[in-house]
C-alpha cells in the first residue's frame, strides 16, 4: 500500500510537470509563430507604405538619388527582417518563394522609378506592388489561421492527455485504497486471530495450572499415604513379629532344653521380618534398579503384577544397555509402574505388552494392554477428570526431557509410549555395546 502510495506520489508529480512543460511548450511555439508572422505582416505593409510614399514624393518633387538611397535603406532593412523571422519559423518554401518574388520586385524600385512618370509608377504599384502583397497578406493571414487551428487541436490532445493521466492516477489511487482495505481487513483478522490464540493459551496455562495444583494436592496425599503405610507396615508387620520373636527367644533362655518347635517359630518370624523388610524396600525403590539395570527391574516388576492381578504379560526388550542414566532409568520405571497400575485398577484387560527399544538418540518403551479404554480428548491426551496417574507419567516425561502419547478409545484398549531423548554417555555406551555385538532383540513372556 506505501508502494502504491508513493508511486501515485511520483505519478501526480510527474504529471504536473509533464502538464505544465506540455502546456508552456505549445504556447512558446503558437506565440512564436504569431510573432514572426505579425513581423512578415508588419515588415509588408511597411514595404507598401514606403514605395508608395516614395512615389507621392516624387509627383509632388523632384527625387532625387538621396531619396532613392533612402528607401533603398529601408527596403533593405525590412527584408533582413523577414529574413531573421523565417529562420525562426519551421520550413515554408512557399511563403519563402513568394517573399523573394515581392522583394525581388520592390528592391530595384528607387533606382528603376526614380525618373518614371506618375502613370508608370501608379501602373506599377497596382500592377506589381499590390496583387504581391494583397497575395502574401492573404498566406499569411492563412497561416495565422492554421496556428490557430492547430493551438486549438493542440489544446484538444494535451486535454485527452491530462485526462489520460487523470485516469492513470485515479487508478493508482483506487488501487492504494483497495490495498488499504484489503491490510486493514488482513489486519483486524490477525489481530482476531492472535487474540484467540492468545485465550487459547491462556486457558491451557489456566488448565495446567489446575493440573499442578491437583497434582502438588495428590503428591501431598500420596507422600502422607506412604508413610501411613510405611507406619502401619513397620508396626503391624515388623513391630509384631519382634515382638512375638522376642517373646520366644525369652521362653527358649528359661529352658534349659529349648524345644525345636519355640527355635523353628523364631526363625519362621526372623524370615518374616525379613522378607517384609525386602518387600518395603522393593516399594521404596528396588535394588534391582541399581545392581542390575532396567530390564532385570522391569522384569520383576511384571513378574508381581501377575503373580497380583493373573494378567498374561509380555515384555520385550531391544538394544537396551545396562548403563543407562539414573534419570531415564527411574523415569522409564515409574512410568511402565504407574501404567501397569492403571491397567490392573481400571482397564479390565487379559493381556499386558511392555517393550522397551533404545535407539542411538532416543529411548522409547511401550505399554499396551486390550481392556476397555477410555475416551480421549483433544491432542491425543485423555479427558480432564481421568484421575492424576496419567498427568504424574506426563510430569515425569517433561522432567526427563522427553514426551508421553496415551492413545486410547473405548473398547479398543489403551497404549502409553514414552519416549525419552539420551545424553551423550548413553549414546557412546549404545555405540560400545553394538560394537561389542550386544544380542537384540531380547524378549521374555510371562
Amino acid at each position: 500500500m506505501i508502494v502504491v502510495l508513493g508511486l501515485s506520489a511520483v505519478e501526480a508529480y510527474r504529471i504536473q510537470i509533464s502538464v505544465s512543460e506540455q502546456h508552456l511548450d505549445i504556447y512558446r511555439r503558437y506565440a512564436g509563430e504569431e510573432a514572426q508572422l505579425s513581423t512578415l505582416r508588419r515588415n509588408l505593409w511597411l514595404a507598401g507604405n514606403d514605395i508608395r510614399d516614395f512615389f507621392i514624393h516624387c509627383t509632388s518633387i523632384h527625387c532625387t538619388t538621396d531619396q532613392a538611397g533612402v528607401l533603398q535603406a529601408q527596403l533593405a532593412g525590412l527584408r533582413r527582417e523577414d529574413a531573421r523571422a523565417l529562420a525562426e519559423m519551421a520550413p515554408l518554401p512557399e511563403l519563402n518563394r513568394k517573399l523573394d518574388d515581392f522583394w525581388a520586385a520592390a528592391e530595384p524600385v528607387p533606382a528603376s522609378m526614380l525618373h518614371a512618370t506618375s502613370a508608370q509608377q501608379f501602373d506599377f504599384l497596382q500592377r506589381t506592388i499590390v496583387p504581391k502583397r494583397e497575395e502574401l497578406y492573404s498566406q499569411l493571414l492563412n497561416l495565422a489561421a492554421a496556428g490557430q487551428k492547430r493551438l486549438q487541436r493542440q489544446e484538444t490532445e494535451f486535454a485527452e492527455t491530462r485526462r489520460e493521466a487523470a485516469g492513470r492516477l485515479s487508478a493508482l489511487l483506487a488501487l492504494g485504497v483497495l490495498l488499504s482495505f484489503v491490510v486493514a481487513l488482513l489486519s483486524i483478522r490477525h489481530a482476531e486471530n492472535l487474540e484467540r490464540e492468545a485465550e487459547r493459551h491462556y486457558a491451557k496455562v489456566e488448565q495446567t495450572k489446575r493440573e499442578l495444583q491437583q497434582l502438588s494436592a495428590r503428591l501431598l496425599e500420596v507422600e502422607e499415604d506412604g508413610r501411613r503405610k510405611l507406619s502401619r507396615e513397620l508396626h503391624d508387620e515388623i513391630g509384631q513379629t519382634l515382638a512375638l520373636l522376642q517373646i520366644e527367644i525369652s521362653h527358649a533362655a528359661g529352658t534349659p532344653t529349648p524345644s525345636p518347635e519355640r527355635l523353628e517359630r523364631a526363625r519362621t518370624l526372623a524370615e518374616r521380618s525379613v522378607q517384609t523388610v525386602r518387600n518395603i524396600s522393593v516399594m521404596l525403590r528396588p535394588a534391582l534398579l541399581d545392581d542390575l539395570g532396567l530390564v532385570p527391574a522391569l522384569q520383576f516388576l511384571l513378574e508381581g503384577f501377575l503373580r497380583r492381578s493373573g494378567i498374561a504379560c509380555e515384555f520385550t526388550e531391544q538394544g537396551v544397555e545396562d548403563l543407562l542414566a539414573d534419570s531415564v532409568k527411574t523415569c522409564v520405571y515409574r512410568v511402565v509402574q504407574e501404567a501397569l497400575h492403571n491397567c490392573e485398577k481400571h482397564s479390565g484387560a487379559s493381556k499386558v505388552r511392555v517393550s522397551v527399544r533404545q535407539f542411538p538418540d532416543w529411548l522409547v518403551a511401550e505399554v499396551e494392554d486390550d481392556g476397555r479404554g477410555f475416551r480421549n480428548g483433544g491432542e491425543r491426551v485423555p479427558e480432564r477428570n481421568t484421575g492424576l496417574g496419567l498427568l504424574g507419567m506426563r510430569e515425569r516425561a517433561s522432567i526427563a526431557g522427553g514426551s508421553l502419547m496415551v492413545d486410547s478409545a473405548p473398547g479398543a484398549g489403551t497404549r502409553v509410549a514414552l519416549r525419552i531423548p539420551l545424553s551423550g554417555a548413553d549414546r557412546s555406551n549404545h555405540a560400545a555395546g553394538h560394537a561389542a555385538g550386544r544380542a537384540v532383540p531380547n524378549e521374555v513372556v510371562a
